[in-house]
């Protein structure tokens, strides 16, 4: 009887074979999910699971619950990330960037972004502006700006503007991206402009955006 001993080149190709397949997945456990690639709605158990999370009421609503994420890393848009803060010198300290997943007990149907930080605001900016491409709505400065896109059964509200935090300028900015659907909060959240009024215009007209986008109204208007 002959016994084979498998050394050298098979043994290498073997433990090369399990390193590809322990590599593939720490990758896919690892995995972040990408926020531009959530539809809403979407369950909320499936999109917070094993992520920590404080539960409140949102500031946009008080029917609507929001998900403050500890970790806004937890999320990438776009597969940038934007944690960051302003440095702490007092017991009044509101400078760190967060993440909220909003909706209900059951369904996630959008999310906030909020950016004290200047870097990470002007990053959000043109990222949107690059992914979303023209939007629909672009309004004021670099002082004070509010820009609006609507695509594939979602809203984006961006407002940015100069803020002073802890005694440093910086550039704050809110983003909020919510499913179309929630057609009162959205007006409720654009009322500061003439957004508010088209969107008003168009569901009573049961107009669609594709057919009749705020460039149109504001012509009409004019």
């Amino acid at each position: 009887m002959t016994t084979k001993y498998y050394f050298g080149k098979k043994r290498k190709n073997k433990n090369m074979f399990l390193l590809v397949i322990m590599s593939l997945f720490i990758s896919c456990s690892s995995a972040k999910e990408d926020l531009s690639n959530v539809l809403f709605p979407t369950k909320k158990e499936k999109i917070v699971s094993g992520i920590d999370y404080t539960e409140k009421k949102s500031t946009l609503d008080e029917n609507l619950t929001a998900y403050q994420l500890k970790d806004m890393n937890a999320f990438s848009l776009y597969g940038q990330y934007f944690a960051n803060e302003i440095g702490s010198n007092s017991a009044t300290y509101a400078g760190k960037n967060y993440l909220e997943l909003l909706g209900d007990s059951k369904d996630i149907n959008g999310y906030k972004i909020h950016l004290y930080t200047q870097k990470e605001s002007e990053k959000l900016e043109k990222l949107l502006l690059k992914k979303l491409g023209t939007p629909a709505f672009d309004k004021g400065n670099e002082g004070e700006r509010n820009i609006i896109w609507e695509k594939s059964g979602k809203i984006f509200i961006l407002n940015s503007g100069n803020a002073e935090i802890q005694g440093e300028k910086t550039k704050e900015s809110d983003l909020l991206c919510l499913n179309t659907n929630f057609t009162t909060l959205i007006i409720n959240a654009t009322q500061t402009t003439k957004y508010s009024e088209y969107l008003k215009f168009r569901i009573k007209n049961n107009k669609k955006v594709e057919s009749y986008p705020y460039s149109l109204y504001n012509k009409e208007e004019n």
